[in-house]
């Protein structure tokens, strides 16, 4: 039987992947029959939604169930299982992320979300913090571990070679900033999730160029992954595999299949057979000095401002009308 025409598989965190797609941590993981789809529809591997430690709140999702999940899954799933955790204090990170490698999970997802509000509180106590977690964990389990990490800190490169050395064998980049909203009407929060778009995937791209000649480990790109052309924008970039999730809560999982179709596609255009011998052949690796590329870059965008078509004001806010005179918004009571 010959050889398929493009081969697609990957290797992340030292496992063996068919494909780059792997659908990213969200509610649509939470059954094993929607993993089982995710499969089915092409997927290289799944990440489980998140595990939460909230010691003192009932709301909290039961560990048990959480590892009856990972347990299920494994046994019905042929491609790898990573779990998801967030935890709230040292001993959670080094116990549930024990009895998640117990339950039978291949990979552990650290999702690191925590900001510093203090003017206090210097920026290499805040990377410490991420270094203990990742030295907690990787004590506690022999599985691969990879850190979901905000694009916020003041030396990207620098955390993500000290995490390396902590014990990290993969980054996600990025975990986004769910900036909370303003309601007029309740003159509070307004909790809207905002799904990504393929225009917000310039960031995780640059960055997985730019770390890609630092050999930092294993990269996965996260945030505005939709097409097949971003899954190889990012291969070529230096990532390893691409997590999606916005995509699939809008067109569901099945929506998989095209973007597999879509990257057949594009790698025939691209004259790619191999992902894996393309991995990275677009970063900065080529570059002697990355610094001064980006800095003349940068330059170029802001030279080239002339060149962009942007509208007016009056094209891009419609005047008020008479018609939204008489429609003024609603009063709220005293």
């Amino acid at each position: 039987m010959n050889a398929p025409a493009h081969d697609t598989s990957v290797n992340y965190l030292g496992l063996e992947l068919r494909s780059p797609l792997v659908p990213s941590a969200s509610p649509l993981g939470a059954k094993v029959e929607s993993l089982q789809e995710m499969e089915e529809s092409g997927a290289g591997a799944v990440v489980l939604p998140s595990l939460f430690e909230y010691p003192l709140e009932m709301r909290a999702r039961h560990p048990e169930y959480y590892f009856d999940e990972i347990t299920q899954a494994k046994a019905c799933l042929k491609i790898p299982v990573i779990a998801s955790l967030n935890a709230s204090t040292t001993a959670g990170w080094a116990s549930l992320a024990a009895r998640i490698a117990e339950a039978g999970a291949d990979a552990l997802e650290l999702n690191i979300y925590q900001l510093s509000l203090s003017p206090e509180v210097p920026a290499a106590q805040v990377e410490r913090a991420y270094l203990e977690v990742v030295e907690t964990v990787t004590n506690a389990v022999g599985i691969p571990v990879s850190i979901k990490l905000s694009p916020y800190f003041t030396n990207l490169t620098g955390l993500a070679k000290q995490l390396r050395e902590a014990g990290a064998s993969g980054l996600v980049l990025f975990n986004r900033f769910y900036q909370s909203d303003l309601d007029l009407l309740s003159m509070g929060p307004g909790y809207t999730l905002r799904l990504s778009t393929s225009a917000e995937n310039r960031l995780p791209m640059r960055w997985i160029a730019l770390l890609y000649q630092h050999e930092i480990g294993y990269l996965a790109a996260s945030t505005g992954i939709r097409t097949g052309a971003d899954v190889l924008k990012m291969i070529l970039s230096g990532a390893s595999v691409t997590q999606l999730c916005s995509i699939l809560l809008q067109r569901g999982i099945p929506w998989l299949k095209i973007i597999n179709e879509e990257l057949h596609d594009w790698m025939e255009a691209c004259h790619i057979t191999s992902l894996r011998a393309a991995r990275g052949s677009l970063s900065h690796r080529c570059v002697e000095n990355p610094e001064q590329l980006e800095r003349e870059e940068y330059r170029k965008a802001l030279q080239g401002y002339a060149k962009i078509d942007v509208p007016s004001w009056h094209d891009e806010v419609p005047l008020r009308t008479e018609a939204h005179h008489k429609t003024p918004p609603p009063v709220r009571a005293a």
